[in-house]
Parts: structure tokens; C-alpha cells; sequence
């Protein structure tokens, strides 16, 4: 079992943001250690919290045995789809289990819903109950990552932010609003969301201008009718109009400096395809891989809860998370 830590939220926490604080971890409003502060967290699974602009977003922190003072591991932010909930995609995805072998640090967080909601995150466009209420976040993130790397020997040059769907969209704003932070990008079934393609002309909510270049690797299934690889209405229970993936994938070049499309590779065999972008700024690395057959699914899962609705299959032609902790292992920032 997880050991639970500052879930508590008092009144005099809650009084302090009624006077304008905007972040406060839990551990300064009666659920720290003393006096002194918290502690390392121990490794395993511990499940933790934060107040911001009243909002508390739990998560959890997996420690690998590895890490140290003087092994400083790589960190994962794991983000679920909308609708689901951390503990739902892990048991799809298997991030945290797999993280354990390869030396990674693992965080897992849960998204916002009022009581009668599903859990989303506010990526821009979409979705739910966290874009309608404009909850940060992009704030929310960061918040967590400083409260992690007080805690954890977390190498600084190796933080991936990676998410399915609605999540793999909050990815890619982290990775545009977030990148002195953020190192890494992975995501799977999802878009950029910075604009409001509803409007004429569409709205721009935020730029993808990050102070540093951030590497991508992104997934795709090409029978996805939940997030249509070629864009418009998807189906499901968010169906509004999304942009093409080339059109994510031509914001991320320019972010990230990267060479003209004509020098792309293009690499792969029978139904898997990747589209490698070279010259990127920094020597980041920008990936998009499809798989024909494959749906709205984490590439590598043997679960696939929504194909009723999303159409398409699993796939085993790639693992999601052996890539991701690949591209962590090779290409530090």
C-alpha cells in the first residue's frame, strides 16, 4: 500500500489562499514533519499533495530503488487521459511498473473534476471541467516538480512529461509553457490544443514558444476515431474539432529549430512508420510514430478499455514506454 502523506486540507490553509496565496504545499498547513520540513521520500509509492488556487491535485511518487544522492534517476510525470484517472492508466500503460527496471522516478497525477465530473486537465482547447474553470496546470505541475526534486535525487536534464490523450495535450503544453523545466515530451493520442479551431480565425489560448528546446516523441494510431490523425470531430465523449497531427507536429519543428520537412527520415517496416525531424535546436530529438491498424490505445498495452468507442487495435509492433525511457537514457539536455 502506498504510504499517504499531507492529504489533510485545514481551514487556516484554505484562509491563506482567500488572502492571495497562490501556492502552498500541504506539508506548511499542519501535514509536515516538523519543524524541520519533510523528509526524502522513501522508496516505493508514496501519495502526496498540493494546494493551488484552492484546488488540491493529488499524486503519487515512485522512488526506484537506484536513486541516490549520487544517482540522480530520471523523472517521469505520468498524466491519464481524460476521463480517467492515475491509477486507471497505469494499469493500461504500466509506466510506474516498468520504471522500476530501468532506474526511473515516477509521478503520477490526478486530474481535476468537481464532484459530478470526470478528471481532465486543461491542455488549452480541451478539456472539461478544468479548461471550463481555467485551472493552472501548467502551475500545478510545476509546483509538483519542485516539491519532487527537493525530495528525490532527480536528474535535472532528464524530466519527461508524457500523457494519452487528453493527457498527451497537457504534454505538449508543458512542454511549450514549461520547458526550463521539462526535458521531455511523450505522447500518445493527442495534439497540441493551443487553439480554438471553432473560432474564424481560430483563437490562439497560448504560443508554443519554449526558453528551451524540449525533444518529443509522439504515438499514433492511424484507425483512431477518438483523435482522428488527420483531425476534425473525434468520437467519444469530447468531440470537438482537433487540428491535423501535422500540424502539432510543424509547431514543435519550429519550437524546436528543427530542419525543413524535406529532411525528415522516414523509417519502418509493414504497418509501423516513423518520421524522424533532424537538425532540431540543442540536438533534441522530434519522433512521430504510427502504427496502421492501432487505435486509441498506448502503444505496447495489452488493455484497450475504449475500442468500442475508438475503433482500431492494440499494438505490440512498439512498446510506448521502452521508447520513452530510450529517449531519456540517450538524450539527456
Amino acid at each position: 500500500m502506498p504510504q499517504i502523506l499531507s492529504l489533510a486540507i485545514g481551514p487556516r490553509c484554505l484562509r491563506s489562499l482567500a488572502l492571495g496565496l497562490a501556492v502552498s504545499l500541504l506539508v506548511g498547513c499542519g501535514g509536515g514533519d516538523g519543524a524541520g520540513g519533510p523528509g526524502p521520500y522513501p522508496t516505493g509509492e508514496t501519495e502526496d499533495a498540493i494546494v493551488l488556487d484552492g484546488i488540491a491535485p493529488r499524486f503519487y511518487v515512485f522512488v526506484p530503488s537506484a536513486a541516490g544522492r549520487d544517482n540522480p534517476v530520471p523523472l517521469v510525470i505520468s498524466l491519464h487521459g481524460g476521463g480517467g484517472s492515475a491509477d486507471g492508466f497505469e494499469q493500461t500503460a504500466q509506466i510506474q511498473a516498468d520504471a522500476g527496471a530501468a532506474g526511473i522516478a515516477v509521478v503520477r497525477v490526478e486530474g481535476y473534476a468537481t464532484d459530478t465530473e470526470l478528471l481532465t486537465w486543461n491542455a488549452g482547447v480541451c478539456c472539461g471541467g478544468a479548461r471550463r474553470d481555467e485551472v493552472d496546470h501548467v502551475g500545478a505541475i510545476a509546483a509538483i516538480i519542485d516539491r519532487v526534486t527537493a525530495r528525490v535525487a532527480i536528474d535535472a536534464s532528464r524530466i519527461a512529461a508524457v500523457g494519452h490523450s487528453n493527457g498527451g495535450m497537457m504534454a505538449y503544453r508543458l512542454g511549450c509553457q514549461l520547458s526550463e523545466r521539462i526535458t521531455h515530451v511523450g505522447v500518445s493520442a493527442g495534439y497540441l490544443v493551443n487553439q480554438d479551431l471553432s473560432t474564424d480565425p481560430p483563437t490562439t489560448l497560448f504560443e508554443c514558444t519554449p526558453s528551451r528546446p524540449f525533444s518529443v516523441i509522439h504515438f499514433h494510431g492511424l484507425q483512431d476515431t477518438c483523435a482522428p490523425f488527420e483531425g476534425g470531430e473525434g468520437a467519444g465523449v469530447v468531440n470537438d474539432e482537433r487540428p491535423p497531427v501535422a500540424d502539432t507536429i510543424a509547431q514543435i519543428r519550429a519550437a524546436n529549430q528543427c530542419a525543413s520537412v524535406f529532411n525528415d527520415m522516414v523509417t519502418g517496416a509493414g504497418e509501423l512508420e516513423r518520421r524522424t525531424l533532424t537538425g532540431c535546436a540543442e540536438e533534441r530529438v522530434v519522433q512521430l510514430n504510427t502504427v496502421d491498424s492501432a487505435g486509441h490505445v498506448w502503444f505496447g498495452a495489452t488493455e484497450y478499455p475504449s475500442q468500442a468507442i475508438c475503433e482500431g487495435s492494440t499494438t505490440s509492433l512498439l512498446s510506448a514506454n521502452q521508447e520513452i525511457f530510450r529517449l531519456l537514457r540517450d538524450n539527456p539536455r
